[in-house]
């Protein structure tokens, strides 16, 4: 006789395996790294928005270095110096 698990367990087991994956170290690791880049590229929106210009972002988790600074490249009259 084959027995069937209920739907309820499997999505016990299945919801189990999920928390697992979500909580881990190397999970946690790459979601805050995410929110670093979202949250940096909002500020170079912000800047580009109050200031004008092009802006640079840079994230370096090795050395531990976050900024946002203007691109100096592009001339501030140019055409392109208010592109994101």
């Amino acid at each position: 006789m084959i027995q069937y698990e209920s739907r309820e367990a499997a999505g016990d087991q299945a919801m189990d395996k999920l928390r697992a994956i979500a909580t881990s170290p190397q999970s946690r690791a790459a979601m805050i790294s995410e929110r670093i880049a979202r949250d940096t590229r909002s500020i170079a929106e912000a800047m580009r928005e109050i200031h004008g210009g092009h802006w640079h972002v840079l994230i370096d988790h090795d050395v531990g270095v976050v900024a946002v600074s203007r691109d100096f490249s592009v001339p501030l009259g140019s055409p392109s110096a208010n592109l994101a």
